[in-house]
């Protein structure tokens, strides 16, 4: 009659804190990551840090031949290959750490689940008991 198992809960709960800490960990790792693109047959060179944000421009004294237009087009191209770049390391680094499980994944979600769903169904039998307990006394 009663599922709720604490032990569950403190097992579950336990490892969603140590993956919590590792990703924690992982910050230092991940803020070091840079991404890198280029354009206009290397030309245009970006360098992109883990928040997407770019770090560097190059422009090779031959990129300034190009006109405004291609140029600009250029510097696009190559942030975006900078920042798909940096994405995709950060997103390495993740899985390779946590072994492809991110925190939040669908089976810590459904065992969670399942132990909230056991102890509210305990706590609605406690309650209930209580109720009967106190019309009894009235």
């Amino acid at each position: 009659m009663n599922d709720f198992d604490p032990e569950e809960l403190e097992r579950i709960t336990a490892r969603a804190e140590d993956m919590l800490a590792r990703v924690e960990e992982l910050r230092s790792e991940i803020d070091v990551v840079v991404g890198r693109g280029e354009a206009a047959d290397g030309q245009v060179r970006v360098t992109a840090g883990a928040s997407g944000r770019l770090m560097d421009v190059v422009l090779a004294p031959r990129a300034m031949r190009l006109d405004s237009q291609k140029l600009a087009e250029a510097v696009l191209r190559a942030a975006q290959e900078a920042q798909d770049d940096v994405a995709a390391k950060v997103d390495a680094v993740m899985a390779d750490a946590l072994g492809g499980a991110l925190p939040g994944g669908e089976l810590l979600d459904e065992q969670f689940g399942s132990v909230l769903e056991s102890f509210e169904s305990s706590m609605d039998e406690q309650l209930r008991a209580i109720d009967d307990r106190t019309r009894d006394s009235r």
